[in-house]
């Protein structure tokens, strides 16, 4: 419902270098397209670190990486440890942290020590977590701003509408329903 242009609105808001950090490679390249899409940035701009792209930094206003890359304490190749130099020497103007339920997890806490930065903004869709360390972002991050009501996007046809459905599988054969 929007996760992704909150946080480009914010950093084009802010206009101050930004550093983007998700769970995947894969939320990465998705994070750049999405700056490519809501914003007016240069490709050139944009600098991504993962293990398989490693963007020089030279120039870039917007970094995105994921949590890992900058929580990995063992020995990094020459090229990655360069880039992470770069990225504990910058003063963030705004840190996205994506999924930021995932934020209170022992090496997540690490990424937060590692860089710097004058704000930081927590995106999520389920702000869940299994432990009791969910309140622990209030610490790391601050509170929590703004919440959406999942049933008022849904009738504003912002998200899918739900549907439910039981199906009872005991009248079924184990043979049959396995495929035999």
């Amino acid at each position: 419902a929007g996760k992704s242009l909150v946080g480009v609105t914010a950093a084009c808001t802010v206009r101050k270098r930004c550093l983007v950090l998700g769970n995947s490679s894969v939320s990465v390249e998705q994070w750049k397209a999405q700056f490519k899409m809501w914003s007016t940035i240069d490709d050139s701009q944009i600098c991504r670190f993962t293990s398989d792209a490693k963007d020089k930094p030279i120039g870039c206003s917007v970094a995105i990486s994921t949590y890992s890359m900058l929580g990995h304490t063992t020995k990094r190749s020459w090229e990655a440890e360069r880039v992470m130099e770069w990225m504990r020497s910058q003063e963030w103007g705004l840190i996205i942290l994506d999924e930021v339920h995932t934020i209170p997890a022992k090496m997540f806490r690490r990424v937060l020590t590692i860089v710097q930065a004058h704000c930081k903004l927590g995106l999520t869709a389920t702000l869940v977590r299994e432990d009791d360390k969910i309140v622990d972002l209030n610490f790391l991050i601050g509170p929590k701003l703004f919440e959406a009501n999942w049933m008022e996007l849904q009738n504003n046809g912002y998200i899918a509408k739900v549907q439910c459905a039981e199906v009872s599988l005991s009248s079924i054969p184990v043979p049959e329903l396995c495929g035999a």
